[in-house]
């Protein structure tokens, strides 16, 4: 369930030419459904975004959830972010997964020392730092990047962008191209201009996976509202024994905020203020 946060939150995760960045959609809701192969339901996503505070200074927080009942596995995935205000880089992120397994995992970003330090819970329950890990301020932990480089992509066809990121001690160089745009249906909410995103990993070794997303170079599919750039739609293969069957997220619930309301062609009406 990890793999569905984490493919939803990449759908954000685009970063373009430089220009005035708009705000971050403070008090912005969403809800996605996850399906397997096409049919079967196996979780909700929630994501939103929120006013925060780390180490007595103000912070935009960025919270996400997964929810997913296998019958025979149960997961939830629990993901907040923060990203300094004053500076505009990550500080602060953890992930905890509860039901059948316990893992849980922070990154704790010292930019006086362009340092990161990783901090794995362990199996007698304890958290335990794993790695100091030196870091550019360019770098963002995974799920902040997602809503940071949300705020500046351009959906034009053929723009080519990039943005580094760090999932637990490696840090990954991704590039991201607009390869398509047009009305995208969403069903239950209705018709989007939408963009769909490619995405490569830059700095892979051979046979090396990024294993946040998958093999993101290869199977993954997003689609963003192109005003908002909110995501619309996921879907990647999850490796399954010898098979490699389809995961899809798609939007359900949109509350959105004044001054980031998508652009509908036609609707079912199903995004709220």
């Amino acid at each position: 369930m990890k793999t569905i946060v984490l493919i939803s939150c990449l759908a954000a995760g685009v970063l373009a030419p430089a220009w005035a960045a708009p705000p971050y959609p403070i008090g912005e809701r969403l809800m996605f459904n996850a399906e397997f192969i096409g049919f079967i339901p196996i979780g909700t996503v929630w994501m939103d975004i929120t006013t925060g505070v780390y180490n007595n200074a103000p912070t935009v927080q960025f919270n996400g959830r997964c929810l997913g009942d296998f019958k025979f596995y149960v997961a939830d995935v629990r993901v907040t972010s923060h990203i300094a205000v004053q500076s505009d880089q990550s500080v602060y992120h953890y992930i905890e997964q509860f039901g059948s397994e316990r893992r849980a995992r922070r990154l704790l970003f010292d930019w006086p020392n362009h340092q990161m330090h990783y901090v794995r819970l362990e199996r007698d329950g304890q958290y335990r730092l794993r790695r100091t890990v030196p870091v550019t301020p360019d770098v963002l932990d995974v799920f902040s990047a997602a809503f940071w480089a949300r705020r500046l992509v351009d959906p034009v066809v053929g723009t080519n962008i990039e943005i580094k990121v760090i999932e637990t001690e490696r840090v990954f160089h991704l590039r991201c191209t607009i390869v398509e745009r047009r009305p995208f249906v969403v069903k239950g909410i209705g018709t989007f201009d939408a963009a769909r995103l490619k995405f490569e990993a830059l700095n892979l070794q051979p046979n090396e996976i990024f294993k946040g997303f998958l093999d993101l170079d290869k199977d993954i599919v997003v689609w963003i509202e192109a005003t908002t750039r909110t995501p619309l739609y996921m879907s990647s293969k999850v490796p399954f024994g010898i098979f490699r069957p389809t995961v899809e997220v798609f939007l359900k619930e949109w509350h959105t905020v004044p001054g980031f309301e998508p652009r509908l062609y036609g609707t079912n009406a199903y995004y709220r203020h």
